[in-house]
């Protein structure tokens, strides 16, 4: 077990769980429901620690983590399509929904990744290309306009910390699912972890960031 691992996994859970809460203490139902994607997020983290923690049962945490984080991006999707009609909304997020089970039963039983832990500690999905593919355009198509959508809400230059560093997020999140080279996944580990703690010191403690936000 490699504590820096430990540390990046329980770090992010904490970071999203904060953020998470935050966004849905807000009045507006478009922050709540992606605060809700985002404690999702932290569930599906915490999931992977246990499994990075309990290696016998790595494999069965691993997709159970996977499904909170597919579940968060249907909510995603929901949030990014409020300005739409409701009928709109429910027939986009029903279809969102059927292409996220498509890319869990692909994952799970089509292409079945294998995930391992490294000689050095490190956690690696090992999804086959063809998952990454899914997942890749999935998260992409489906979180950046969320994101541009909550950036939108709030006013400059905090709009573009939100909405540079929630991309970045998801960038370094793209890395974790795709890359084995360890010295990138150290640097990835610190973007992500900086990212966090910016956003953190600046949504939790600077009030002035949500002046103004609708």
């Amino acid at each position: 077990m490699n504590t820096s691992v430990v540390l990046f996994f329980v770090s992010n859970v904490v970071a999203t769980v904060l953020l998470g809460g935050k966004f849905v203490s807000r009045k507006d139902p478009l922050f709540k429901y992606f605060g809700v994607g985002l404690l999702l997020d932290a569930a599906a983290f915490a999931l992977w620690t246990i499994g990075y923690i309990n290696p016998d049962q790595l494999l069965s945490f691993i997709t159970f983590g996977a499904i909170a984080f597919l579940v968060s991006l249907v909510v995603f999707l929901y949030v990014s399509l409020q300005q739409t009609s409701a009928s709109t909304n429910l027939l986009m997020t029903v279809l969102g929904a059927v292409a996220v089970a498509g890319i869990f039963y692909v994952g799970r039983y089509v292409a079945p990744a294998n995930a391992f832990i490294s000689p050095e500690g490190f956690l690696f999905f090992n999804l086959t290309p063809l998952v990454q593919i899914l997942y890749t355009f999935a998260l992409a198509l489906i979180t950046l306009p969320v994101i541009d959508l909550v950036a939108s809400k709030f006013k400059a230059p905090y709009s573009g910390l939100v909405r540079y560093g929630l991309i970045a997020e998801v960038v370094g999140g793209v890395m974790l699912i795709t890359n084995k080279d360890t010295q990138t996944l150290y640097i990835t580990g610190w973007i992500i972890g900086t990212v966090y703690f910016v956003l953190l010191a600046t949504l939790l403690f600077n009030r002035k960031a949500w002046s103004g936000a609708n």
